[in-house]
């Protein structure tokens, strides 16, 4: 596989994982601005979030292993690259200048693009930004990734600077053309709660339990290791699965919503009709039937071996299945958590008026 198809390769699968880490304030954001996540959201999401790691990728990989790279100069004078152009007409490289500069100017339309869907700038703050940007790369680049090699692996040529810059201006101008603008009238507010809010709550609920748990097992793994407590698995294992159970399930009791809940901006309320009473009993049900038996299962497949770390996993994916069903299938998409504890979801009035406050 050559150098640029690997560093494609490299920029979805980690622009990829960036994309998911990210659709939890993405869709708490969307959810409380139009009550709806979109299809093209979450595309802008994931062309974004790939685009950003291809600008580290293409400019400064593959970084090359100590010894084995020759060290580069610099290009100060203006328009001593792109002259080249007019004035090697038919020399070997010539062809090759060519789609230097192009590229150069192609890989920072989408830059231009992305800042006035995404956050409704125009082009002098695609300017603005695409020369901060590029300049940011150039430095990188020059300092030998500042300092990590003992001198630039890469030619730092101020014309990049100029083309880059172009790139961004001419990605803006390109949006007026291809992006659906959106009009001056409101679309309503959804009153119900969709099958594609209640998902995106559940996977907000598995993400942030993991980035959590990550986390947390993180740090537990640095104090042991560098300080005067001894490693224990176990330990890591009931931080790793302990620290985010415990907070959905503080949450789950003390507001009756779990984190994913919140990121969508659903709450739940006792079903109609049922008798005006505490509401932590239901919470209680609801955590018992919810949370814990996916926590239960995640610790018994990290902690156990063999068949019994196999069984749990089978079993986490067999719940994970009755969820999605459930939920499928269950009035206001209320899911198995809320069916056992006999609870309706509700949109959160209070985050729904969010936007009408902010008109």
């Amino acid at each position: 596989m050559g150098d640029q198809a690997t560093n494609a390769l490299v920029a979805i699968v980690l622009g990829s994982v960036v994309a998911v880490v990210l659709l939890v304030p993405t869709a708490a954001h969307q959810y409380r601005l139009d009550g709806r996540l979109q299809a093209k959201d979450l595309a802008v999401l994931l062309s974004g979030a790939v685009y950003g790691l291809s600008l580290w990728t293409y400019t400064l990989l593959p970084m090359p292993a100590p010894d084995s790279y020759r060290c580069r100069g610099r290009q100060l004078e203006p328009f001593g690259s792109i002259s080249r152009i007019w004035t090697d007409v038919g020399a070997p490289d010539h062809t090759f200048q060519v789609g230097q500069v192009a590229l150069n100017v192609l890989l920072f339309v989408p830059l231009g693009y992305y800042l006035r869907v995404i956050v409704r700038r125009g082009v002098v703050t695609a300017a603005l930004v695409g020369l901060a940007t590029s300049l940011l790369i150039e430095l990188t680049q020059t300092t030998g990734v500042w300092n990590l090699y003992d001198c630039p692996y890469r030619l730092l040529d101020v014309d990049d600077l100029l083309v880059n810059t172009v790139g961004a201006v001419g990605g803006s101008l390109l949006s007026f053309v291809v992006l659906d603008r959106r009009d001056d009238t409101t679309p309503p507010l959804p009153s119900t709660v969709s099958l594609g809010r209640r998902l995106v709550g559940l996977a907000s609920d598995v993400i942030f339990s993991v980035l959590l748990g990550g986390a947390a097992a993180a740090v537990y793994r640095g104090l042991t290791e560098h300080g005067p407590g001894d490693h224990d698995a176990g330990v890591r294992t009931a931080v790793l699965v302990g620290v985010p159970y415990v907070v959905q399930a503080v949450s789950v009791l003390a507001v009756g919503r779990t984190v994913g809940e919140h990121v969508v901006a659903v709450r739940a309320v006792p079903r109609a009709g049922g008798a005006a009473r505490s509401p932590y009993p239901r919470r209680l049900v609801k955590l018992a039937a919810g949370a814990t038996p996916g926590f239960a299962l995640v610790a018994v497949a990290v902690a156990g071996a063999g068949w019994v770390a196999t069984a749990a996993l089978v079993g986490l994916g067999l719940l994970t299945v009755a969820h999605v069903v459930v939920a499928g299938r269950s009035e206001q998409h209320r899911g198995l958590s809320h069916v056992v504890a006999g609870l309706d979801l509700r949109i959160a009035t209070e985050e729904r008026l969010e936007r009408e406050v902010r008109r």
